[in-house]
């Protein structure tokens, strides 16, 4: 039976959340998403269950992410409470859930806060890489596109002016500083052999969300969280290896997205990547976090994990 369908997924109904101890290691201001406590196909429930599962475990959580190639050195506890240019977190453990950044919002996003209405990202992990602090972005994909159809007009209509606007900003501001994340030329010429990459090619919601990482991660770095300087930084994203309809860029996410018409029916990863400027290339690694379950060494949580999320690949 497909582990990514509802009929599958009912079956863990009475046990949604495989620790729940990790709630009480999320600050009190995080306002999760509703379907985690509710729906069996909720990616946010997916991400406590592996990333916020092993989150009292720095060993194991270690040994999960480098899976994906990190290349993690150490992971570090959260130093709560730590304060973060006006932000309090008050987080233990050694992930911390939809992290935001500083009170002020440097993507330039008016209210909301940590899981609503701001750039919030799933799972932050702080740890050492080439003797570097670095901050780890995840952003966490489960039924996106499966379950529900994704959003692909994030820059048409009013709402979409406005988001323009924000993004466009702050992506003046990097310029200047010679700080571009993204690959773009500096103008479209005359006879290039496809449309030049724009920010409203980032239309479709997962590229559009991933856009919002590089963004939050390239403006909050360096920074300093509790005592410790920070000065790098990685941008994880993982999808589920059965989710045909998030892992591969397909033509009719493309219809608001001519600079990306190139890359249709390819790998969104591989797309991704292609995306970024070249010295922010090696700072972005993905993978599909069900083919990493096996490799956790506690037992029960490996076991309900399998029997849940694993899908067997043949190559």
């Amino acid at each position: 039976m497909n582990k990514l369908s509802i009929d599958f997924q009912k079956q863990f109904s009475d046990r949604l959340i495989f620790d729940k101890s990790v709630f009480a290691r999320i600050d009190r201001s995080v306002k999760l998403h509703e379907e985690t406590n509710r729906n069996p196909l909720s990616s946010s429930a997916a991400c406590l269950n592996v990333i916020g599962a092993l989150s009292n475990d720095p060993k194991g959580l270690m040994s999960y992410l480098n899976s994906f190639n990190l290349q993690l050195e150490e992971v570090l506890p959260f130093p709560a409470p730590a304060e973060i240019d006006g932000r309090l977190y008050n987080d233990t453990g050694y992930a911390v859930f939809e992290w935001v950044g500083p009170q002020t919002s440097p993507l330039l996003e008016i209210g909301g806060g940590r899981g609503h209405n701001q750039t919030s990202i799933d799972a932050y992990v702080l740890g050492k890489i080439a003797g570097k602090i670095c901050q780890i972005f995840i952003e966490w994909k489960f039924t996106e596109g499966s379950s529900r159809e994704l959003f692909l007009g994030k820059f048409s209509g009013g709402r979409g002016i406005e988001r323009l606007r924000r993004y466009s900003t702050v992506l003046a501001g990097l310029r200047k500083r010679n700080a571009l994340p993204f690959a773009f030329s500096e103008e479209f010429q005359p006879g290039q052999p496809a449309s030049a990459l724009s920010l409203a090619d980032f239309s479709p919601d997962h590229l559009y969300q991933l856009m919002r990482m590089t963004l939050l991660a390239k403006t909050t770095t360096p920074i300093l969280i509790g005592d410790l300087p920070v000065s790098d930084y990685r941008i994880l994203h993982l999808s589920h290896s059965g989710n045909d309809k998030i892992n591969r860029l397909y033509p009719k996410y493309l219809e608001l997205s001519p600079g990306l018409s190139r890359f249709a029916d390819m790998d969104f990863h591989t797309v991704w990547r292609e995306l970024l400027a070249e010295d922010e290339k090696s700072k972005f690694l993905s993978g599909y976090w069900d083919q990493s379950i096996p490799a956790i060494e506690n037992e029960e949580l490996r076991n309900y994990l399998t029997s849940r999320y694993f899908v067997e690949r043949f190559s």
